[in-house]
């Protein structure tokens, strides 16, 4: 399918509690907030539309700005603790009234390293509206993925932090190394990455 008939969610508005008092989407990454390594890359490419979900700005400023500035529609998840389904949920609700878009690709702000061309693969093989698309390392089945829009009832009613876990497991699998799929959890995740010395 072609991008121009799909809806690019960027994932954005997680708590991040496990890397710390610090805001893990502004931690830098090779000179740059990890977070902007992720909507540059799929603001590069000509989806239907841009839309992130996030943290209310007075929580994540920059982010704000800088998603602003690429041209996404800015969905505010102003309980984060619902985890990822919450968020799901609400990009879903903004894009079902256009009926041009035919699906959505589920994008993670915490995955710096996924190049256009894997986001590209992801599309390619959705064929219609019923299409289910998964990223996988060969282990298990994760974003980026497609979901086409006969799905997005039931992406309506997800609860929890597993997303739509089950519905990806199911859906087609593009394998792909776990460098592209690595996601940012912990301090530890960081190239380079190393402890505080304390006295």
């Amino acid at each position: 399918m072609r991008t121009e008939r799909i809806a690019a969610v960027l994932l954005a508005a997680g708590t991040s509690s496990r890397f710390g008092e610090e805001d893990k989407l502004m931690a830098d990454l090779r000179g740059k907030p990890i977070a902007a390594h992720t909507l540059e890359t799929v603001a590069s490419m000509a989806f239907a539309e841009l839309v992130a979900v996030v943290r209310p700005i007075n929580l994540a400023p920059v982010l704000h700005r800088k998603l602003d500035r690429r041209g996404y529609s800015i969905i505010v998840n102003d309980q984060p603790e619902e985890g990822i389904s919450g968020s799901i949920v609400r990009a879903v609700e903004h894009v079902m009234p256009n009926n041009r878009i035919r699906g959505i690709l589920i994008c993670l702000a915490d995955m710096p390293d996924v190049p256009p061309s894997h986001y590209n693969r992801i599309c390619l093989a959705a064929e219609d509206i019923r299409s289910v698309v998964a990223s996988t390392d060969s282990l298990s089945s994760s974003p980026p993925a497609f979901i086409g829009r006969k799905h997005f009832p039931e992406l309506l009613r997800l609860r929890g932090d597993q997303g739509a876990r089950v519905l990806l497991s199911h859906g087609i699998q593009i394998e792909t190394s776990s460098k592209v799929l690595h996601d940012i959890d912990t301090p530890e995740d960081l190239p380079g990455w190393k402890p505080s010395l304390t006295e």
